[in-house]
């Protein structure tokens, strides 16, 4: 038996939410489970950063309570507390307008006339009602223009679409994430950021006797035949595993794939574009004002939120503001322009706020989706399954990954889907570990 090589039942690489929810599972199953994160921190994108109070998620984040990774939140024991923001508004040539989201907004909004305002609640009412993957190979920007007559609704819902999807080209996006998100109105800013629900994880995850190894990169996947075998260590170390979770972005994942047994996959992960926007976070000693604090842009691809007025994510009397551009993954765009177009943003938003700056952290081109969903592709159920093609016990999870959910709510969904698969399928009997055995 080699010195350098350690024993375990289920491999997950990755330490973010799909990792640590697959894992808390696993473990909870009897199985012998150890995580590998090569940060020195786990979350990935849903780890916050805290400077002097204020609490920096990776970019804006919200969670959108009924969605799919609502059950395996609750399921796992995750808990966190949070508030759901109010006062969102609308902004066009140079006035903000109450955003109409709510009925009761609906009846206050000066932004819409009697009749559109009429129109809206029959869109919206279709829109709960309506079963978004029977939409999925029709993209959004065809589906608003077949459902929505009036030039005014449809660039306010455009508007709303690019925000809800993060993406700013509407004739890629298909039409099944957007009316997916559009249904969910339970809108929660997490107390403390997105770590709260990372902390709750890795808590849970340990509690259920899973081994936690932060900066541990895995270079390889060890593989015979059909059959993984285990991983290899960057530090040179093999970890014989009965069966393997691949819980990352798809770059990493391209990274452990080999041409020879995961040729197609590997094909659609390259073919495929991932979701990327411009953000600005900034902190401030004051919010300059307070009436503005959540707007859509209806002229530029634009939105911001004061995550801070609902949610402890500042110290007191402090103000922290997330503003994002929804970007075209066919036009590359200058990430300059890009910041000055959100400077600009909030300058008219919150007008004063340089003179409050405590901190600024700009991302220009952050991934918030792995793979963006086309109308071409079918929608959700274009993304690559849970089951990797290539390997009968190797397993995929995170937010390119599954039918069910976007963004989070991806990666929590397709952990479970993953982690229960395995736990139907049982544990393989490797060749490695009968050569440790002895047998």
């Amino acid at each position: 038996m080699e010195t350098n090589t350690i024993s375990t039942d289920v491999a997950v690489i990755g330490g973010g939410l799909a990792g640590l929810s697959a894992a808390t599972y696993l473990a909870r199953a009897g199985m012998d489970v150890t995580l590998f994160e090569k940060s020195t921190s786990l979350g990935g994108r849903a780890a916050t950063q805290n400077h002097d109070g204020y609490a920096f998620n990776r970019g804006v984040h919200a969670f959108y309570y009924g969605s799919a990774g609502t059950s395996v939140l609750r399921e796992l024991g995750v808990t966190y507390s949070y508030k759901n923001p109010r006062g969102v508004q609308l902004y066009e040539q140079g006035r903000f307008y109450t955003a109409p989201i709510s009925a009761g907004t609906i009846l206050r909004t000066s932004f819409l006339s009697a009749a559109e305002k009429l129109e809206f609640v029959g869109l919206f009412t279709k829109i709960t009602r309506s079963k978004p993957a029977s939409v999925g190979r029709l993209s959004t920007r065809a589906w608003l223009e077949r459902e929505v007559r009036n030039p005014r609704l449809r660039q306010m819902l455009t508007a709303i679409a690019r925000t809800l999807t993060y993406c700013a080209n509407l004739d890629l996006m298909s039409a099944e994430v957007f009316l997916q998100r559009a249904a969910l109105s339970d809108i929660r800013y997490i107390d403390g950021g997105w770590q709260s629900i990372v902390d709750s994880l890795h808590t849970r995850a340990s509690e259920a006797g899973t081994h936690i190894l932060s900066s541990t990169r895995v270079n390889n996947l060890l593989q015979s035949g059909e059959q993984i075998e285990g991983v290899l260590l960057a530090d040179g170390r093999r970890v014989a595993a009965r069966a393997v979770v691949l819980a990352t972005t798809p770059a990493e994942a391209l990274k452990l794939l080999d041409e020879a047994n995961y040729a197609p996959l590997r094909r659609t992960i390259a073919a495929s574009q991932p979701v990327r926007i411009a953000c600005l976070d900034v902190a401030l000693s004051r919010l300059p004002d307070p009436r503005h604090a959540i707007a859509f842009d209806l002229e530029h691809p634009r939105f911001l939120t004061t995550q801070s007025l609902f949610a402890r994510v500042a110290p007191a009397g402090g103000a922290l503001i997330h503003a994002f551009k929804q970007l075209d993954p066919t036009q590359p765009g200058d990430p300059q322009q890009d910041e000055r177009d959100l400077e600009e943003w909030l300058d008219l938003a919150q007008p004063g706020w340089r003179a409050a700056l405590v901190r600024r952290i700009y991302l220009p081109r952050i991934e918030a989706v792995g793979i963006l969903p086309t109308a071409h592709d079918g929608g959700l159920a274009g993304r690559p399954g849970v089951q990797a093609p290539g390997a009968r016990n190797l397993y995929l999870a995170g937010d390119w990954i599954g039918a069910a959910g976007y963004l989070a709510d991806a990666s929590l969904a397709s952990a479970s889907e993953a982690a229960h698969l395995l736990i139907q399928h049982g544990l393989p009997v490797s060749q490695t570990q009968l050569a440790m055995n002895g047998i």
